[in-house]
């Protein structure tokens, strides 16, 4: 009887032209500090824990989890009636301890007029970073300048001896002067000349919540507003601000969170097309 009840609802069902549930999945591991790619039927309602998750036309979407986040991530797809829900743990990792000193003292033991421009530039970042650009997010992303990488994301930074917030970053560092390019498309959300912490800085809004942001410029090429093409120059390696050497302090963010640059890279390069290989001379 139960087997027959089940048949008929079935039945009925595919009467009613009952939609099918939608594809959901994630490309990467669901652990602190990564920028995960996911898949989701189109046009389907996308939730995170409740809160919207913005979609591409096409499926395709970003987020990002906290370098200190723990807990479950529940995603919730629901499309003509019918849902997806997917549940992952967020995994821990372990961080590296990097040590600096010879840092201006000012810049580690801030003044208290001092302290309120850093909170003022704090609050005009963050404003910046909350700005909506109206565009799909580029899938394809390339690292912005040449270098060795000399710190990576997530090192607890002890500066002049005192312990103080963890690296949020990946730092290239190179000649001052090397160029700076854009990784992707994107709006800049901000170009500002002189910051106490970070010097001459520049934010690109690249669509869907995610941000880069580009520190210790020695130059800045363009300018608030301006609409900007993957690999055009934005500025140039320097030490403004608080730095010991020139060097690129890349930053990736999804909303109020900062993730692994390198793995958000290699993440990325699944959507890249395959380098051309040179062709040899012949002879």
């Amino acid at each position: 009887m139960k087997r027959l009840i089940f048949f008929l609802s079935m039945i009925a069902a595919v009467k009613a032209g009952a939609a099918e549930p939608p594809v959901l999945f994630l490309q990467g591991q669901a652990r602190q500090g990564e920028m995960l790619f996911g898949y989701v039927t189109p046009q389907s309602e996308l939730t995170l824990n409740g809160e919207k998750v913005e979609t591409r036309a096409d499926g395709w979407f970003l987020f990002g989890i906290g370098r200190d986040d723990t807990g479950d991530l529940t995603f919730k797809a629901v499309r003509d009636g019918a849902e997806t829900v997917h549940a992952y743990t967020i995994a821990p990792r372990k961080w590296n301890v990097q040590r600096i000193n010879g840092l201006p003292q000012n810049t580690v033991t801030p003044t208290e007029e001092e302290e309120q421009r850093i909170a003022r530039e704090f609050t005009l970042t963050q404003d910046a970073r909350m700005k909506n650009v109206e565009m799909e997010i580029p899938l394809c992303f390339d690292r912005p300048a040449a270098g060795r990488i000399s710190s990576v994301y997530g090192s607890q930074r002890i500066l002049n001896g005192e312990p103080k917030a963890a690296h949020n970053a990946l730092d290239i560092a190179n000649k001052q002067g090397t160029p700076v390019t854009a990784p992707a498309d994107g709006v800049v959300l901000l170009a500002h000349d002189d910051m106490f912490l970070s010097g001459k800085t520049v934010l690109i809004g690249h669509g869907q919540n995610v941000v880069t942001s580009y520190i210790h410029l020695s130059e800045i090429a363009v300018k608030d507003g301006q609409k900007i093409k993957k690999g055009q120059r934005i500025g140039r390696i320097g030490m403004t601000g608080r730095a010991t050497g020139p060097h690129l302090h890349w930053v990736v963010s999804w909303k109020d969170k900062r993730v692994d640059p390198q793995v958000f890279l290699n993440n990325s390069a699944k959507f890249c097309p395959p380098a051309k290989k040179s062709k040899k001379n012949k002879r």
